[in-house]
């Protein structure tokens, strides 16, 4: 058995071994560590070398990705402190009915991560807020999970935004953070229109089975509608206009334009954070939730060390072939395949630029379309059921894979991966 072989075999059982590790709960921070070694060990390179190949690619995603983390929970925890979310969650219902309330709760969700906001932080954030309006509709909880990721992958595919598989592509290709604009629209309104008529069917139908809200021992969800004192809705367009004229007009960097819109929040609702120790609080709070980040780049650091053995190539070939030959396709299948055994969407983003984004390119790629069939590839098949931020929802939730999971399969594996056909098919047309 040659040695391109036997490496390829231990990337493959690393990948395997990442899968039910995941599916078992375990840390991904501990299963790349291991797999790493499990491939430095059959590539050839050496324990201890690949190790510190493992090691510098952690190093570098962290230093990379680290900021825009930040930057992020900085200005998600200051627009959810100030009561804004609740607010505009309110006028949503005030002027569509009780029955816009699962739409409402999609919509605060989706604005939380056009912020730039990390999904293990918006579902601590919305959870309570879906659980009171949802008693208030009485809608089962179930639907709750897939309110959240359903929006969650209907903004990410927008351009000229600050998520991370925006601003790691664009940047790998060169191109403007709004490259592929009519695409990325399309997208976005696909997966807007498609998830949240989705759930709001299923919350139709539920209501026609007689099926409830049940509240969970100990737990007290109250919404007043005519609550008084809340802020205008329409003041985030203030700090989120800034984030997107910052990066878009001005060329600032993705983590300082997430900066700017946070001390834009910050001062805005001052007052209604509590003055310098709640908004001291906020600070704690969003930089506690930052070091999410370590998981991802654990994830992203596996990728420096398969790309360092003999068996990269023979699963490159293998790529291509599969995808005959076609950049796009070929962006798709490297990104969901890897998304999905990782178990992480930015993890197969990463992984896909440093190891193929100059093959794509020789193979006749447009970058602006690179961009968004990557974005929207990334959203397919990393919501398996042992993906964190799947089992950390729904356990969130209180809901089980058989109670939710169907529903965050549909908006998040079924939708999104019809959305990537559609980006395809545009970037071979020449539409960006």
């Amino acid at each position: 058995m040659n040695t391109e072989l036997i490496s390829l075999i231990g990337i493959l059982l690393a990948l395997v071994f990442v899968v039910v590790g995941s599916l078992k709960s375990v840390s991904l921070i501990i299963l790349a560590s291991v797999a790493a070694f499990l491939v430095a060990a059959t590539g050839g390179v050496g324990l201890l070398d690949g190790y510190t190949t493992y090691l510098g690619g952690v190093a570098g995603s962290v230093t990379s990705m680290f900021p825009l983390f930040l930057g992020g929970q900085l200005l998600g925890c200051f627009l959810e402190q100030s009561d804004l979310t609740e607010s505009i969650a309110n006028a949503i219902i005030k002027k569509f009915g009780a029955r816009a309330i699962v739409v409402a709760v999609f919509t605060v969700s989706w604005i939380l991560v056009f912020c730039g906001i990390n999904v293990f932080v918006i579902i601590f954030t919305v959870y309570p807020i879906a659980c009171a309006f949802f008693k208030v509709g009485d809608i089962p909880r179930n639907l709750i999970p897939a309110c959240v990721l359903g929006a969650c992958v209907s903004e990410q595919v927008l351009p000229g935004v600050t998520t991370t598989a925006n601003v790691l592509t664009t940047e790998a290709f060169g191109v403007p953070a709004a490259a592929g604009p009519v695409t990325g629209i399309v997208l976005s309104v696909f997966l807007f229109v498609m998830n949240a008529g989705y759930l709001y069917v299923q919350g139709e139908k539920a209501r026609k089975r007689g099926e409830h809200f049940v509240p969970l021992p100990g737990e007290s969800f109250e919404v007043n509608l005519d609550r008084e004192g809340l802020p205008h809705p329409m003041l985030v367009i203030f700090p989120l206009g800034v984030v997107l004229v910052a990066l878009n007009l001005f060329g600032v960097p993705a983590y300082a334009s997430l900066y700017l819109g946070a001390v834009v929040a910050m001062v805005l609702f001052f007052r209604r954070l509590g003055g310098v120790d709640g908004v001291t609080r906020t600070l704690n709070k969003a930089a506690k939730s930052s070091m999410s980040v370590m998981s991802t780049c654990a994830i992203i650091g596996f990728s420096s060390i398969v790309t360092a053995v003999p068996g990269y190539n023979l699963l490159l070939g293998g790529l291509e072939k599969v995808s005959g030959g076609n950049p796009y396709i070929f962006a798709f299948i490297c990104v969901a395949v890897i998304a999905a055994v990782s178990g992480s969407a930015t993890g197969g983003v990463k992984f896909v630029l440093q190891s193929f984004s100059e093959r794509l390119l020789a193979m006749g790629g447009n970058p602006a379309s690179l961009c968004r069939v990557i974005c929207a590839s990334s959203l397919t098949f990393d919501s398996l059921p042992h993906n964190s931020a799947v089992v950390l929802t729904l356990n969130a939730c209180n809901v089980s894979h058989k109670e939710g999971y169907r529903h965050v399969a549909v908006t998040t594996v079924l939708n999104t991966t019809i959305a990537t056909v559609i980006a395809i098919v545009f970037a071979m047309i020449g539409i960006r």
